[in-house]
Protein backbone atom coordinates (compact mmCIF):
# COMPACT_ATOMS: atom_id res chain seq x y z
CA UNK A 1 0.00 0.00 0.00
CA UNK A 2 1.22 3.28 -0.88
CA UNK A 3 1.81 5.69 1.61
CA UNK A 4 0.44 9.41 1.13
CA UNK A 5 2.54 12.07 0.16
CA UNK A 6 4.33 14.37 2.33
CA UNK A 7 3.16 17.94 2.72
CA UNK A 8 3.54 21.14 4.58
CA UNK A 9 5.08 19.80 7.32
CA UNK A 10 5.84 22.47 9.91
CA UNK A 11 9.68 23.20 9.70
CA UNK A 12 11.66 24.98 12.20
CA UNK A 13 15.68 26.15 12.37
CA UNK A 14 17.14 26.15 15.99
CA UNK A 15 20.05 28.06 15.22
CA UNK A 16 22.34 29.97 18.41
CA UNK A 17 26.36 30.21 18.85
CA UNK A 18 28.29 27.61 20.42
CA UNK A 19 27.15 26.72 23.79
CA UNK A 20 24.17 28.65 23.79
CA UNK A 21 22.21 25.83 24.66
CA UNK A 22 20.42 24.69 22.05
CA UNK A 23 20.74 20.84 22.58
CA UNK A 24 18.98 21.53 25.94
CA UNK A 25 16.40 23.70 23.98
CA UNK A 26 15.49 20.86 21.88
CA UNK A 27 15.98 18.08 24.59
CA UNK A 28 13.32 20.22 26.21
CA UNK A 29 10.98 21.02 23.15
CA UNK A 30 11.12 17.09 21.94
CA UNK A 31 9.90 15.93 26.12
CA UNK A 32 7.15 18.31 26.03
CA UNK A 33 6.10 17.55 22.35
CA UNK A 34 1.96 16.36 21.80
CA UNK A 35 2.50 12.43 22.56
CA UNK A 36 0.31 11.40 19.72
CA UNK A 37 2.97 13.55 17.41
CA UNK A 38 6.24 11.92 15.52
CA UNK A 39 8.94 14.27 15.21
CA UNK A 40 12.09 14.75 13.13
CA UNK A 41 15.50 16.61 14.39
CA UNK A 42 17.99 16.78 11.74
CA UNK A 43 21.46 17.42 13.43
CA UNK A 44 24.64 19.01 11.78
CA UNK A 45 27.71 18.51 13.50
CA UNK A 46 30.68 20.63 13.21
CA UNK A 47 32.62 17.81 14.40
CA UNK A 48 33.23 14.04 12.69
CA UNK A 49 32.21 11.57 15.33
CA UNK A 50 28.65 13.05 16.14
CA UNK A 51 27.62 13.24 19.59
CA UNK A 52 24.41 15.68 19.53
CA UNK A 53 22.13 12.34 19.15
CA UNK A 54 23.58 10.15 21.76
CA UNK A 55 23.34 13.36 23.98
CA UNK A 56 19.18 13.75 22.99
CA UNK A 57 18.64 10.02 24.05
CA UNK A 58 15.87 8.07 22.29
CA UNK A 59 12.34 9.28 22.33
CA UNK A 60 9.16 7.80 21.36
CA UNK A 61 7.92 9.21 18.16
CA UNK A 62 10.79 11.16 17.88
CA UNK A 63 13.47 10.29 14.62
CA UNK A 64 17.33 11.86 14.84
CA UNK A 65 19.68 11.99 12.29
CA UNK A 66 23.14 13.74 12.07
CA UNK A 67 25.11 15.41 9.32
CA UNK A 68 28.48 14.91 10.72
CA UNK A 69 31.78 16.63 10.04
CA UNK A 70 31.05 19.93 8.54
CA UNK A 71 28.32 22.91 8.03
CA UNK A 72 25.32 22.45 6.17
CA UNK A 73 24.86 26.07 5.84
CA UNK A 74 27.85 25.89 2.84
CA UNK A 75 27.00 26.20 -0.51
CA UNK A 76 27.87 22.40 -0.94
CA UNK A 77 24.18 21.43 0.56
CA UNK A 78 24.02 18.38 -1.28
CA UNK A 79 24.96 16.24 1.61
CA UNK A 80 22.01 17.79 3.99
CA UNK A 81 19.46 17.14 0.95
CA UNK A 82 20.45 13.31 1.23
CA UNK A 83 20.44 13.43 4.66
CA UNK A 84 17.06 15.19 5.06
CA UNK A 85 14.92 13.05 2.46
CA UNK A 86 16.26 10.05 4.49
CA UNK A 87 14.61 11.52 7.04
CA UNK A 88 11.20 12.44 5.95
CA UNK A 89 11.29 9.26 4.24
CA UNK A 90 11.46 7.20 7.43
CA UNK A 91 9.90 9.29 10.01
CA UNK A 92 7.31 10.77 7.87
CA UNK A 93 6.68 13.60 10.31
CA UNK A 94 4.28 16.31 12.18
CA UNK A 95 7.30 18.51 12.84
CA UNK A 96 11.11 18.82 11.71
CA UNK A 97 13.54 20.28 13.84
CA UNK A 98 17.06 21.62 11.87
CA UNK A 99 19.68 22.62 14.47
CA UNK A 100 22.91 24.24 12.43
CA UNK A 101 26.00 23.79 13.56
CA UNK A 102 26.96 26.51 16.07
CA UNK A 103 29.52 28.27 14.08
CA UNK A 104 27.30 28.35 10.67
CA UNK A 105 24.97 30.73 8.72
CA UNK A 106 21.24 29.59 9.01
CA UNK A 107 20.37 31.87 5.97
CA UNK A 108 21.61 29.61 3.56
CA UNK A 109 19.73 26.90 5.00
CA UNK A 110 16.50 28.79 4.86
CA UNK A 111 17.51 29.73 1.25
CA UNK A 112 17.41 25.76 0.18
CA UNK A 113 14.10 25.04 2.31
CA UNK A 114 12.39 27.78 0.35
CA UNK A 115 13.11 26.36 -3.25
CA UNK A 116 10.96 24.66 -4.92
CA UNK A 117 12.07 21.03 -4.70
CA UNK A 118 10.74 21.28 -1.04
CA UNK A 119 8.09 24.08 -1.13
CA UNK A 120 5.41 21.14 -1.42
CA UNK A 121 7.08 19.26 1.26
CA UNK A 122 7.91 21.53 4.14
CA UNK A 123 5.99 24.51 5.61
CA UNK A 124 9.09 26.37 6.95
CA UNK A 125 8.07 28.45 10.64
CA UNK A 126 9.84 30.05 13.07
CA UNK A 127 13.53 30.42 13.19
CA UNK A 128 14.14 30.16 16.48
CA UNK A 129 17.62 31.76 17.71
CA UNK A 130 18.94 31.11 21.14
CA UNK A 131 21.79 33.55 22.77
CA UNK A 132 23.23 32.90 26.08
CA UNK A 133 23.32 36.70 27.49
CA UNK A 134 26.16 36.11 29.28
CA UNK A 135 28.39 34.65 25.87
CA UNK A 136 27.16 38.32 24.51
CA UNK A 137 29.10 40.03 27.07
CA UNK A 138 32.19 38.65 25.45
CA UNK A 139 33.46 40.91 23.16
CA UNK A 140 34.90 38.34 20.33
CA UNK A 141 31.50 37.05 20.42
CA UNK A 142 29.50 40.62 19.23
CA UNK A 143 31.63 40.71 16.86
CA UNK A 144 31.80 37.09 15.09
CA UNK A 145 29.84 37.16 11.85
CA UNK A 146 28.18 34.07 12.99
CA UNK A 147 26.75 35.27 15.80
CA UNK A 148 25.27 38.24 14.16
CA UNK A 149 23.88 35.92 11.00
CA UNK A 150 22.14 33.82 13.37
CA UNK A 151 20.68 36.58 15.52
CA UNK A 152 19.26 38.25 12.34
CA UNK A 153 17.61 35.84 10.17
CA UNK A 154 15.57 34.57 13.93
CA UNK A 155 12.26 35.24 13.87
CA UNK A 156 12.01 34.42 17.66
CA UNK A 157 14.96 35.37 20.22
CA UNK A 158 15.16 32.92 22.96
CA UNK A 159 18.15 33.75 25.95
CA UNK A 160 18.99 30.54 27.79
CA UNK A 161 19.64 30.34 31.34
CA UNK A 162 17.36 32.85 33.03
CA UNK A 163 18.20 32.10 36.21
CA UNK A 164 21.87 32.64 35.55
CA UNK A 165 21.68 36.06 34.98
CA UNK A 166 22.21 39.23 36.18
CA UNK A 167 19.79 42.69 35.47
CA UNK A 168 22.81 44.01 33.29
CA UNK A 169 23.41 41.20 31.48
CA UNK A 170 19.66 40.64 30.31
CA UNK A 171 19.71 44.37 29.50
CA UNK A 172 22.72 44.28 27.39
CA UNK A 173 21.38 41.25 25.04
CA UNK A 174 17.93 43.22 24.86
CA UNK A 175 19.43 46.32 23.55
CA UNK A 176 21.73 44.39 21.01
CA UNK A 177 18.29 43.02 20.18
CA UNK A 178 16.59 46.43 19.41
CA UNK A 179 19.59 47.21 17.37
CA UNK A 180 19.34 44.40 15.04
CA UNK A 181 17.40 45.44 11.59
CA UNK A 182 13.96 45.90 11.57
CA UNK A 183 11.60 43.89 11.59
CA UNK A 184 11.39 43.55 15.75
CA UNK A 185 11.54 40.14 16.84
CA UNK A 186 9.94 38.39 19.83
CA UNK A 187 11.95 37.99 22.58
CA UNK A 188 11.68 35.55 25.49
CA UNK A 189 13.75 34.32 28.42
CA UNK A 190 14.04 30.53 29.23
CA UNK A 191 15.55 28.52 31.89
CA UNK A 192 16.75 25.04 31.66
CA UNK A 193 15.40 25.19 27.71
CA UNK A 194 11.73 25.28 28.80
CA UNK A 195 10.29 27.32 26.02
CA UNK A 196 6.39 27.64 24.76
CA UNK A 197 5.87 25.16 22.05
CA UNK A 198 3.20 27.79 20.69
CA UNK A 199 6.34 30.25 19.85
CA UNK A 200 7.80 27.86 17.10
CA UNK A 201 4.69 29.12 14.98
CA UNK A 202 5.59 32.19 15.87
CA UNK A 203 4.47 34.20 12.26
CA UNK A 204 8.00 34.51 10.24
CA UNK A 205 9.52 38.28 9.73
CA UNK A 206 10.70 37.49 5.86
CA UNK A 207 9.90 35.49 2.91
CA UNK A 208 12.83 34.15 0.83
CA UNK A 209 13.37 34.81 -2.46
CA UNK A 210 15.51 31.89 -3.89
CA UNK A 211 17.13 33.10 -7.05
CA UNK A 212 18.62 30.12 -8.35
CA UNK A 213 18.40 26.50 -7.25
CA UNK A 214 21.34 24.38 -6.04
CA UNK A 215 20.02 21.08 -7.41
CA UNK A 216 21.15 22.73 -11.22
CA UNK A 217 24.36 23.55 -9.71
CA UNK A 218 26.79 22.61 -12.01
CA UNK A 219 29.65 21.07 -9.51
CA UNK A 220 26.96 19.17 -7.47
CA UNK A 221 27.25 15.42 -7.95
CA UNK A 222 24.68 12.48 -6.81
CA UNK A 223 27.41 10.47 -6.72
CA UNK A 224 27.98 10.97 -2.62
CA UNK A 225 30.98 9.04 -1.33
CA UNK A 226 29.34 6.10 0.95
CA UNK A 227 29.34 7.45 5.06
CA UNK A 228 32.27 6.82 6.86
CA UNK A 229 31.78 4.30 9.10
CA UNK A 230 33.48 5.39 12.58
CA UNK A 231 34.59 2.29 15.26
CA UNK A 232 36.20 2.59 18.08
CA UNK A 233 39.12 4.08 18.76
CA UNK A 234 39.24 6.12 16.60
CA UNK A 235 40.49 9.68 16.47
CA UNK A 236 40.87 12.66 14.46
CA UNK A 237 41.42 16.20 14.47
CA UNK A 238 41.74 19.35 11.86
CA UNK A 239 41.49 22.90 11.03
CA UNK A 240 38.00 24.53 9.68
CA UNK A 241 36.51 28.32 9.74
CA UNK A 242 39.41 29.60 11.90
CA UNK A 243 38.72 26.82 14.81
CA UNK A 244 40.96 23.60 16.11
CA UNK A 245 38.28 20.61 15.99
CA UNK A 246 39.27 17.43 17.30
CA UNK A 247 37.73 14.46 18.93
CA UNK A 248 38.16 10.76 19.99
CA UNK A 249 35.45 7.31 20.07
CA UNK A 250 36.56 4.99 22.78
CA UNK A 251 35.03 1.12 23.31
CA UNK A 252 32.02 1.27 25.54
CA UNK A 253 34.09 -0.83 27.97
CA UNK A 254 36.45 1.50 28.52
CA UNK A 255 36.18 3.71 31.81
CA UNK A 256 37.94 6.65 32.97
CA UNK A 257 38.45 8.25 36.17
CA UNK A 258 35.84 10.94 37.21
CA UNK A 259 38.12 13.66 38.72
CA UNK A 260 40.99 12.75 36.52
CA UNK A 261 38.82 13.54 33.50
CA UNK A 262 37.51 16.57 34.83
CA UNK A 263 41.44 18.08 35.77
CA UNK A 264 42.05 17.26 32.41
CA UNK A 265 38.62 18.92 30.39
CA UNK A 266 38.91 21.94 33.13
CA UNK A 267 42.28 22.50 32.06
CA UNK A 268 41.85 23.30 28.32
CA UNK A 269 40.98 27.19 27.26
CA UNK A 270 38.55 26.08 24.45
CA UNK A 271 34.82 27.17 22.72
CA UNK A 272 33.39 23.52 23.57
CA UNK A 273 33.69 20.95 24.70
CA UNK A 274 31.26 17.39 24.39
CA UNK A 275 30.89 14.29 25.12
CA UNK A 276 29.24 11.11 26.03
CA UNK A 277 31.88 9.42 28.73
CA UNK A 278 32.04 6.16 30.86
CA UNK A 279 33.65 7.44 34.20
CA UNK A 280 34.11 4.95 37.50
CA UNK A 281 31.00 7.03 38.71
CA UNK A 282 29.00 6.14 36.03
CA UNK A 283 28.38 7.09 32.35
CA UNK A 284 27.90 10.92 31.66
CA UNK A 285 26.79 13.48 29.32
CA UNK A 286 29.38 16.24 29.11
CA UNK A 287 28.88 19.87 28.15
CA UNK A 288 31.49 22.43 28.39
CA UNK A 289 31.75 26.22 27.33
CA UNK A 290 33.68 29.36 28.52
CA UNK A 291 30.43 30.34 30.43
CA UNK A 292 29.19 27.00 31.41
CA UNK A 293 29.71 23.56 32.48
CA UNK A 294 26.66 20.42 32.81
CA UNK A 295 27.65 17.25 33.76
CA UNK A 296 24.48 14.51 34.46
CA UNK A 297 24.16 10.85 34.44
CA UNK A 298 22.89 8.95 31.79
CA UNK A 299 22.31 5.34 30.97
CA UNK A 300 25.10 2.89 28.94
CA UNK A 301 26.43 4.23 25.37
CA UNK A 302 27.00 2.78 22.37
CA UNK A 303 30.59 3.95 22.96
CA UNK A 304 32.39 6.60 24.87
CA UNK A 305 32.38 9.63 22.49
CA UNK A 306 34.58 13.25 23.26
CA UNK A 307 34.67 16.35 20.99
CA UNK A 308 36.65 19.23 21.04
CA UNK A 309 36.41 22.98 19.33
CA UNK A 310 38.63 25.61 20.27
CA UNK A 311 40.02 29.10 18.60
CA UNK A 312 43.49 28.20 19.90
CA UNK A 313 46.03 25.23 18.40
CA UNK A 314 46.01 22.21 20.85
CA UNK A 315 48.24 19.45 21.35
CA UNK A 316 46.07 16.53 20.47
CA UNK A 317 49.11 14.49 20.98
CA UNK A 318 50.00 15.50 24.70
CA UNK A 319 45.83 15.85 25.23
CA UNK A 320 45.17 11.87 24.49
CA UNK A 321 48.19 10.94 26.66
CA UNK A 322 46.61 12.65 29.15
CA UNK A 323 43.30 11.19 28.74
CA UNK A 324 45.22 7.65 28.25
CA UNK A 325 46.49 7.79 31.70
CA UNK A 326 42.87 8.50 33.22
CA UNK A 327 42.17 5.34 32.00
CA UNK A 328 41.15 2.34 34.11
Amino acid sequence: MMQPLLAAIPTNIITGFLGAGKTTLIQQLLATKPENERWAVLVNEFGQIGIDQALMGDTDGVFIKEVAGGCICCANFLPMQVALSQLLAKSRPQRLLIEPTGLGHPRQILESLSESHWQSTLQLRATVCVIDARQYQDPRVQQHESFIAQAEVADVLVFSKNDLLTDEQRRSVQAFAESLPPPQRQQVFITQGQLDLTLLDWPRRETLTVKRSLLHQKNLSLNLPAPKVIEPPYHYHHQALESYVGGWVFPADWQFQHHGLLDVLLALTVQRIKGVIQTDSGWLNINITPWDMTMTSRGQGADNRLEIISQEAIDWEALEQALMAIKT
